[in-house]
């Protein structure tokens, strides 16, 4: 009994976290459960909880590794603009790497105050910026909601050619004028630079946002 315990106590948070989120990458979400991530590990079930007691605490654990690869700007990492657009691709990097979990990370709440301290160094850059409390939480959400929509549009394959489902005499012949003429321009993007020059449209939007504001 003793000599369980200690092998159920030496498995590791980060040894059970490392190995969930391998296996949310190859078979998503709805394949994760202690069971299988016990197989994976080759373990009991039970040489889980101790480390991580129920699903709950799983999802949780998850969601607070991959946050904790978002990248936190130091005091002499440039302007707050540069800041903020060097979390933002950082948080685009993980959300790439990991696609699978990216609905686990727009819908699960932050429990744990590792998994809050992005959120907390991206208000403290946007205060930098001189956005008040209000205007920081709009820029927030709307760069937020940028990274991860980018995200799951760019992963589903979206931003492609094919994403029409019609070539461009087909879109000519529907009367889709502007799409057709649009076509030839999808294919061979730098989807880095495209993304890149979102975050600069965001950046303007938050000084022109502060600019009407003052006025």
């Amino acid at each position: 009994m003793m000599a369980a315990a200690r092998k159920h106590a030496s498995l590791g948070r980060s040894t059970i976290l490392g190995a969930a989120l391998d296996l949310v990458d190859d078979v998503g979400l709805d394949g994760l459960n202690m069971r299988a991530l016990a197989q994976r590990l080759g373990v009991g079930t039970m040489s889980l909880h101790h480390d991580l007691p129920n699903k709950d605490a799983l999802l949780d654990g998850i969601v607070e590794a991959l946050l904790l690869r978002i990248e936190l700007p130091s005091a002499d990492d440039g302007s707050w603009a540069a800041k903020a657009r060097r979390m933002a691709r950082t948080l685009r990097d993980v959300a790439l790497e990991h696609p699978n979990a990216v609905p686990l990370m727009v819908t699960r709440p932050f429990s744990t105050g590792d998994a809050l301290r992005p959120c907390n160094a991206a208000f403290a850059v946007l205060a930098e910026g001189g956005l008040t409390h209000g205007q920081a939480l709009i820029a927030f959400r709307t760069i937020v909601a940028y990274v991860f929509g980018f995200v799951m549009m760019e992963t589903a394959g979206f931003f492609g050619v094919a994403s029409y489902g019609r070539d461009v005499d087909e879109l000519h012949a529907l009367g889709l004028d502007s799409l057709a003429d649009m076509v030839p321009h999808l294919a061979g993007r730098d989807i880095d630079a495209d993304f890149d020059a979102g975050l600069r449209i965001l950046e303007t939007g938050a000084l022109g946002f502060l600019a009407e504001q003052a006025r």
